[in-house]
């Protein structure tokens, strides 16, 4: 198969939302001429004639018109949330048609349930990988570095700090949904429900300032369970703890607010920020391991700014997965490797 068609021969659904316009814009940057697809005709309409892409409506619950599509791709790279809704839709229609998945997804819920589709996604000879965005691939790549380099890892603790300049409707969304879920950690081995925001501890100085941290029900938590094979896993987010106490204990009101708002908020007016902005955004993720017999080690992944680096990985994710196919229910790590993220052009691990 050539390249071009390679390139051709995927579909982008969520195309004109906050992080899928990013999306587009690397792969075209990188050659690739994906069809559009998502709900909204007009939307649609629009970044197809702004493109000269082929763009096509799609509910996701007209199950039909779905396989049709999806019957003439390789793959689909879904970035349109939220997951737990959307996800188990375009999978199972996957599953049909023999067209691998992959999305951006860091929904504790439904990644899980991604990952629990494996001997579907055998059967049917494709792939299914969640978690090709910014959390999930940066978190779960510095993890697996530091992880082997404690033997006999008992523990390991990551630290999020992305920054970002927008936030997208998709995201409030998810936000919601861990808030009225509740908060989740690995503990011998599996997935357990304990307060949200809770542990909460200091991390690590950076920019001069020490940024505080609380645990948060995230999807790199089952990503780096099942890549490290560690038996306690925490993931936390920056935040307060004046704000990790609020959130502990208003955290099912606040989920229901952050619901409302996501339902109500309407598309964005896509202004650029300017290229000093984005510059100047850094993210961060911190990772942490000890083993029983006291030794640790410590690493901190530095890339830059989260949307943008999050379309930067999924388009690479989906180039390896059109060069050379993986099969089965695979993370990020488990699918490109531990030194995947160090291809998003800007990132760099260091040893602490």
């Amino acid at each position: 198969m050539s390249d071009q068609t390679s390139r051709s021969n995927w579909i982008l659904y969520g195309a004109y939302g906050t992080t899928g316009r990013l999306i587009l814009e690397e792969a075209l940057r990188r050659g690739h001429r994906p069809l559009l697809a998502g709900r909204d005709p007009a939307r649609l309409r629009a970044l197809g004639d702004a493109t000269g892409l082929t763009a096509v409506p799609l509910p996701l619950e007209d199950g039909r018109a779905l396989r049709t599509a999806l019957s003439g791709v390789r793959c689909v790279l879904l970035a349109a949330g939220p997951y737990q809704l959307t996800g188990p839709l375009m999978r199972a229609a996957c599953v049909d048609t023999g067209c691998s998945y992959l999305d951006i997804n860091a929904e504790l819920e439904d990644f899980s349930e991604a990952l629990a589709s494996d001997t579907a996604a055998r059967t049917a000879g494709i792939a299914v990988i969640p978690g090709a965005g910014y959390g999930v691939v940066f978190a779960e790549c510095v993890a697996a570095q530091v992880a082997r380099r404690v033997p006999g890892a008992t523990w390991l603790r990551l630290s999020l700090a992305v920054e970002t300049e927008e936030r997208s409707r998709g995201a409030t969304l998810s936000t919601a949904a861990a808030m009225t879920g509740g908060g989740r950690d690995v503990f011998n081995g599996a997935l357990r429900r304990r307060a949200i925001a809770s542990p909460t501890w200091r991390g690590p100085r950076a920019n001069g300032h020490a940024t505080h941290f609380a645990a948060a029900p995230r999807g790199e938590l089952v990503a780096v369970q099942r890549s490290t094979g560690v038996p306690n896993i925490v993931v936390g987010i920056a935040m307060s703890r004046a704000a990790a106490a609020f959130v502990r204990l208003a955290g099912p009101w606040l989920g229901k607010v952050l619901e409302r708002q996501g339902t109500r908020q309407p598309p964005k007016v896509e202004t650029a920020p300017s290229e000093a902005a984005i510059a100047a955004r850094r993210s961060r993720v911190w990772a942490e391991a000890g083993n029983a017999t006291g030794t640790t080690a410590a690493a901190v992944l530095e890339s830059g700014e989260g949307y943008r680096a999050a379309a930067s990985a999924a388009v690479r994710a989906l180039e390896l997965q059109l060069r050379d196919p993986r099969v089965g229910a695979l993370t990020p790590v488990q699918a490109f490797g531990a030194d995947f993220a160090l291809l998003v052009p800007g990132t760099r691990i260091q040893e602490l």
